[in-house]
């Protein structure tokens, strides 16, 4: 993750506070670990080096309708969903058949953010309509700060 997006992350996190910002603590090696390992053998893939890197400064991020997956579910003692899990996110993605051919990193109220397995590419994609690509990026640094954008739009 380039420092550009850590700094806006950062700025956004003094700016709004705890109710309209979960940044999840740092990934464990651990967590790094299992969630490599289940990428691997449950959807095929392997994840971007970036969006790990995201992950060891800040494990899921939700804001302003935006929730940025982190490498396990991490729920509050009384039992709300603060984050959500990257693997089980990516299995509730692929009971559609089509959707085994992305990974899905994040989502908003209106878009998905996803990486095209078969071009290679970062997209956001329509909710509603997914064959709708509203902006493409090479990489996942890139449609990171696309989301963290749009959060300080919304905040």
């Amino acid at each position: 993750m380039n420092g550009a997006i850590y700094k806006c992350i950062k700025i956004l996190r003094d700016r709004l506070n705890d109710a309209d910002m979960y940044l999840g603590p740092v990934a464990t090696p651990g967590d790094i670990a299992a969630l490599t390992n289940a990428v691997s053998i449950e959807l095929s893939a392997n994840l971007p080096y970036e969006y790990l890197e995201f992950l060891q400064m800040f494990d899921g991020l939700v804001a302003c309708g935006v929730f940025i997956y982190s490498s396990r579910s991490r729920v509050m003692p009384g039992g709300d969903i603060l984050s959500r899990s990257f693997v089980e996110m990516n299995h509730l993605s692929r009971d559609m058949d089509f959707m085994k051919d992305f990974l899905v990193f994040a989502d908003s109220d209106q878009d998905e953010y996803v990486l095209d397995l078969k071009q290679g590419k970062y997209q956001v994609r329509d909710r509603q309509a997914f064959d709708n690509v509203n902006e493409e990026f090479d990489s996942f640094d890139g449609i990171l700060a696309f989301m963290v954008d749009l959060i300080g739009q919304r905040s």
